[in-house]
Formats: C-alpha cells, sequence, structure tokens
C-alpha cells in the first residue's frame, strides 16, 4: 500500500517520501512530507484534502481515538491568525 500512496501523491503533484519493510516493521510503513514556509495555507490544504482521500481509497486511515463529540472545539475559522 505504501507503494500505490506515494504513486497516487506523485500524480497529484505532491512529494512525498516513503519507507517500508524492511526498515520499518511489516505493517508499519512510514510517510514523510517537508513542508517549508513558503507553501501557503492553500497548498497545505490540498494536501490534507488528497490525503483524506487517499486515506479511503487505500483504506489507511486508523485512530486509536475516538472521533470528538463536540466538534464546534476544532471549528478553526472562529480565530484569527496573528
Amino acid at each position: 500500500k505504501v507503494a500505490a500512496f506515494a504513486r497516487h501523491l506523485l500524480n497529484r503533484k505532491i512529494g512525498v517520501v516513503v519507507v517500508g519493510f524492511p526498515a520499518t516493521p511489516l505493517a508499519e510503513a512510514r510517510a514523510r512530507f517537508c513542508v517549508s514556509a513558503a507553501h501557503t495555507r492553500e497548498m497545505l490544504d490540498t494536501v490534507l484534502e488528497n490525503l483524506d482521500e487517499m486515506g479511503d481509497l487505500l483504506q489507511l486511515k486508523y485512530s486509536r481515538h475516538r472521533k470528538s463529540a463536540r466538534p464546534e472545539l476544532y471549528d478553526e475559522t472562529s480565530f484569527e491568525l496573528d
């Protein structure tokens, strides 16, 4: 799955470095993204949207935590950045 993940993102012009077995345990591949101050918020939002889609497509989503019962606490539109 890690190779498909990298290939799909590269096709969408998103660079990612992936590492799989034997450098990681068999079921624990990793992905690394290099973020810089030159990236805009729109660029980062695009990457997050694509990651969400890839997670669904390749069935990669996993969390040890349940979704919040109060998602309004995470609404980032109610404050201003300095």
